[in-house]
């Protein structure tokens, strides 16, 4: 037992677990980038937020065994400002949020970062998220969620219409029941950029070109004739991603 313990508190020992945490920033930022540019579906909720909090959980334990090592003190000055984007980009989605903004925060608290360093970069984290999240509300009031997209993800409907090869979907938007005026909007998208992760399909949503706007009530009628062409009411409609464009006549709103 004396052994084990003299090993695990070896300084060369405690370096090597230190470089471990700055996997921690590079999760945060990979799950930042995601809320930005993907469409998360899970497909086992209860596994993938279980994993999610698990993960954070393990890097908060291995900040706290090698919290006096300068490489996790780095971290736990990075770690806020990730776990700010993914605030930001994952607004409303608190599963992913809560566990990364907690975890970053315990973990800058946690280490042997000195304690004016403590009090001055703390009041700027804390004045950062308060402004943010301020920043945020007003700017999702006015001009809809902030992302790298043009669409408001909240409003995607899952029921999607590949082509037969499979390379595209076409994705629909629909207004919130509460809009007196509702439309549905439909969307064509790659699913090349698609990436599938344990127990969450992530739908690439960054490139997608518009394709018409119809009242809810009478939807267009939007029907793949082959891999590359649609049709629209029976309208025919070739598309071009490299200049995300609609080859067609102009789109009519019903």
């Amino acid at each position: 037992m004396e052994k084990f313990v003299k090993f695990i508190t070896n300084k060369w020992f405690n370096l090597g677990v230190s470089v471990l945490t700055l996997a921690y920033p590079v999760f945060l930022g990979g799950i930042a980038l995601l809320l930005a540019g993907y469409y998360l579906e899970p497909t086992h909720e209860g596994a993938l937020y279980t994993l999610h909090i698990f993960i954070n959980v393990i890097f908060v334990g291995l900040s706290l065994f090698t919290r006096k090592q300068i490489i996790t003190r780095i971290v736990s000055v990075l770690s806020p400002f990730f776990a700010f984007a993914i605030l930001l980009f994952g607004f409303g989605n608190w599963f992913f949020v809560v566990p990364c903004v907690v975890s970053s925060i315990v973990i800058f608290f946690i280490t042997g970062v000195g304690e004016t360093t403590k009090i001055v970069l703390g009041t700027i984290y804390l004045i950062m998220y308060v402004v943010g999240v301020l920043v945020y509300l007003t700017f999702e009031m006015l001009f809809g969620s902030i992302s790298f997209m043009d669409v408001d993800l909240s409003r995607r409907s899952t029921g999607y219409r590949y082509s037969s090869d499979g390379l595209y979907r076409v994705v629909l938007y629909v207004d919130p029941e509460s809009d007196k005026s509702r439309t549905v909007s439909f969307y064509l998208e790659e699913t090349e950029g698609d990436i599938s992760l344990p127990f969450v399909e992530c739908r690439n949503a960054r490139r997608s070109i518009h394709l018409i706007t119809s009242d809810y009530s009478k939807p267009a009628d939007v029907e793949w004739k082959d891999d590359h062409t649609l049709y629209i009411d029976g309208r025919l409609r070739e598309f071009d991603f490299d200049s995300l464009d609609i080859e067609t006549e102009e789109d009519e709103d019903y």
